[in-house]
């Protein structure tokens, strides 16, 4: 029973500071992209990264308390970051070329990023 409460508590945790950190992920990628300061790959590797540090430092410190050896947990964490870019990167890209709207194409890799995510923090980077 208490690790179904640890879940359920991680889980509202992350989908928190997941959601806060995807909405700063998201205006950052608008504001650099669609008011035509980066082209739509760097706008996205730009957008990943700040975000990306935010939900590390807050995941890593609030949501998954837990990690043992916080420099492995960053190792691991770094290299699912950059799956997730090359990932969503590639996607993104692909989709605007074929004439997909820029936003629908980051939300789409945004919600494939963030199911996988949850699983592999909790087993795999924050342990």
């Amino acid at each position: 029973m208490r690790e179904k409460k640890v879940i359920a508590r991680q889980g509202a945790l992350y989908l928190f500071v997941g959601a806060a950190t995807a909405l700063l992920e998201l205006v950052l990628f608008q504001v650099l992209y669609a008011c035509g300061v980066m082209d739509v790959a760097p706008a996205n590797v730009t957008a990943v990264l700040v975000s990306t540090a935010v939900n590390f430092l807050v995941n890593g410190n609030v949501t998954f308390k837990g990690t043992r050896n916080p420099l492995k947990s960053l190792v691991k964490y770094i290299i699912l970051f950059a799956f997730n870019t090359v990932f969503s990167t590639t996607v993104i890209s692909l989709l605007v070329s074929i004439g997909w709207p820029s936003l629908v194409a980051k939300m789409l890799t945004m919600l494939c990023i963030v199911v996988w995510n949850f699983v592999l923090y909790r087993k795999v980077v924050f342990v």
